[in-house]
């Protein structure tokens, strides 16, 4: 057994080596560092470069370049997160493609949402899931996350900030690769992708395939004898097309595709013989981009996305046998609709935008019996920006958006947003708005007293949040740092506490007072020599529930990051040392054990490449994940004992010492 035990020494060496490193971290895109921009601004359309926009005007944006990813030699998008996106806590919970935990800048996992090509792909019948569990890395070009509340553009659950997951962008030559790899968990990957344009029609179409028995996650000796299934694995195939055609240089129609399917091992320590979700995903987009004159730019987008989920778990019987509890249950949903934004710049130095969103839901889930539910939620918003044309060295923005649901109460955010430049060197910027969070399917209609004792509530509020994050920030020989402070209020948290004629029994409900998040932040990053690149961050926060001196369960105090990259120019090799270092995280752990403290691991992976062939075509990667061994628990909670039916606790393990082998072929 791996013992959860703490290794201080080898823990603080390498923190303490990252700092002399540098004082590093990832810097969001500015302006006027056109290197950055140059990796996030790839086509003209309004959508597509919307992050590279806020950033602008006093947004944070942190970008992870799809060369960090390939370089890395990362399975899963969670996984890239986790070591890679400063003031990000991401704990997958059982490797690779399964749930995680997360929490942006002290929030909790509900309040950030999550996007594939602008498309939004958080579950709205629990949206307290990060939805990463079937993400491959293999086709992402690129990761934007912005920080703070997003509320204005991006709608409900943008209360902490928005992850984009971009897939392979156009091209116009031809551009192929092509990959195959395995690690030490008995996994194996294959994938490929191929770009290029014939004629007007630009092209792109990816695929991957994804298996492995997977680790054990959890402890040998909280296993019960009845939990007889002791690996969680997964097999994932994913496939997309993505269609651009430029009608003329102002007129752009493109769409995109991408299906998943495969199955997930659902990790239990007792009764299981066999408990897997099985997947299938649909995500599909077609949109316009207009310029109609130097003034005047339309975009219009209709986006589909269908997520189907069956549950089927068999459990082993006392004195032999084995029952099927779980047959196929199905559990999902369907997220449709409509955006339309319009660009217009009545003179020199101002900018409007006019936006309406349409959002059709719907979701039902057999297991929890959450029964068929449909949501409609319309939203109109507007902004105004000012740029240095007309306030030199001054980007300012001010909007509002108002949102009304067929469920539920409507919701009103504005958003006041800018930076100034105090030299070409030295900035200060801040964002100041609030933001909002719809209840999920679960809590509007969920109707199990039997099994877990909660019923939903139709009558719930919105939770409503005021936002504010301010910085300062520079850049001058090939450094550049930000030091962040930032604080989030949380009014109508939601809540499962409200009781009900059966003690049993509890409902949601909208709690009195406010979860205060506050806490700051300190990044930079830049080049150790021409040929070694250096990026860390730390982040501290406190979020408590008003009239409590605890930090909020599932939200870590403090958490930090660096990465030291090694890129000799004109050499066909490379490497990078990344570390996570993650403080004191809380779980709330039901059946009498109340609050339980875990976190205080750091997690080290060190990755090499290799190039080699004509024109360096071919590659050879290297990552040894977790390469400290270091044995920690990404998350605690309860489980009970075949014997006596006590309870006791139960540590979710994160990936033990994995080396990840793969080649690929590019062309």
């Amino acid at each position: 057994m791996r013992a959860l035990t703490s290794r201080a020494p080898l823990r603080a060496l390498i923190l303490a080596s990252s700092a002399m490193a540098a004082t590093l971290a990832v810097h969001p895109a500015r302006a006027a560092d056109a290197t950055q921009l140059s990796e996030i601004v790839v086509t003209g359309d309004l959508e597509q470069t919307l992050p590279a926009e806020l950033s602008r005007y006093g947004n944070r944006l942190d970008v992870v370049s799809g060369r960090a990813i390939r370089e890395g030699g990362f399975v899963d998008v969670g996984e890239v997160l986790q070591m890679r996106v400063p003031g990000l806590y991401l704990a997958p919970q059982s490797g690779p493609f399964s749930y995680n935990l997360a929490s942006l800048q002290g929030s909790r996992p509900g309040e950030i949402l999550y996007l594939v090509d602008g498309v939004r792909i958080s579950n709205r019948l629990y949206d307290t899931t990060p939805p990463l569990d079937t993400i491959p890395a293999h086709f992402v070009e690129r990761i934007e996350v912005l920080d703070g509340g997003q509320g204005l553009f991006f709608g409900t659950q943008a209360v902490a900030g928005v992850v984009n997951i971009v897939t392979r962008d156009f091209t116009d030559t031809p551009r192929g690769r092509l990959e195959i790899g395995g690690d030490t968990n008995d996994s194996f990957t294959a994938s490929g992708d191929l770009s290029g344009a014939i004629g007007g029609h630009k092209l792109v179409a990816f695929a991957s395939y994804d298996e492995a028995r997977g680790f054990q996650p959890f402890p040998d000796d909280e296993y019960q004898p009845s939990g007889t299934d002791r690996h969680r694995g997964y097999r994932l195939a994913s496939g997309g097309l993505k269609y651009a055609y430029d009608f003329s240089p102002d007129l752009r129609f493109s769409a995109s595709y991408i299906h998943t399917e495969g199955f997930v091992d659902f990790s239990r320590p007792t009764d299981a013989q066999r408990a897997v979700n099985r997947r299938d995903e649909d995500i599909a987009m077609g949109k316009l981009d207009w310029t109609l004159s130097d003034r005047l730019q339309v975009f219009l987008k209709a986006y589909y996305h269908n997520w189907d989920s069956h549950y089927d778990e068999v459990d082993n019987v006392a004195g032999g046998g084995t029952a099927h509890v779980d047959d196929n249950e199905f559990w999902g949903f369907w997220d449709y609709g409509l955006n339309a934004v319009a660009e217009y710049k009545p003179m020199a130095g101002v900018e409007t935008y006019l936006g309406y969103d349409l959002q059709r839901y719907w979701g039902r889930d057999d297991v929890l019996i959450i029964a068929q539910q449909k949501e409609v939620t319309q939203a109109v918003f507007a902004q105004l920006r000012l740029t240095p044309d007309l306030l030199p060295r001054t980007h300012l923005a001010l909007g509002v958006r108002y949102n009304d649901p067929d469920e539920g109460e409507a919701a009103t955010v504005w958003n006041a947003s800018g930076q100034y430049d105090l030299t070409d060197n030295l900035f200060v910027r801040a964002t100041l708005g609030t933001s909002f969070r719809l209840p999920d399917a679960e809590e509007l209609f969920a109707n199990d007293p039997l099994n877990n004792g909660e019923v939903g509530n139709a009558n719930l509020r919105p939770e409503k949040s005021r936002n504010l994050n301010a910085s300062v920030g520079g850049q001058g020989g090939g450094w550049r740092w930000e030091l962040i402070g930032f604080a989030r209020d949380t009014r109508d948290l939601i809540d499962l506490s409200g009781e009900t004629p059966d003690p049993d029994v509890f409902t949601f409900i909208n709690l009195p007072g406010t979860v205060r998040a506050r806490g700051f932040e300190a990044t930079a990053t830049g080049d150790l020599t021409p040929s070694v690149s250096a990026q860390a961050s730390y982040t501290h926060v406190s979020t408590r529930q008003s009239g409590s001196s605890l930090q909020l369960a599932g939200v870590p105090k403090d958490i930090a990051q660096g990465v030291i990259d090694v890129h000799p120019a004109g050499r066909g090799f490379g490497g990078s040392l990344s570390a996570n270092w993650v403080g004191s995280v809380v779980d709330n752990v039901s059946s009498g054990f109340g609050r339980v403290e875990h976190g205080h691991y750091t997690v080290v992976d060190l990755a090499a490449w290799v190039a080699f062939g004509p024109a360096d075509r071919h590659r050879l990667t290297l990552r040894l994940e977790n390469a400290l061994d270091e044995a920690y628990a990404s998350h605690v909670s309860r489980a009970f004992r075949d014997a006596d039916g006590s309870p006791y606790l139960l540590h979710y393990l994160g990936v033990p010492r994995t080396l990840h082998v793969a080649y690929s072929y590019a062309f």
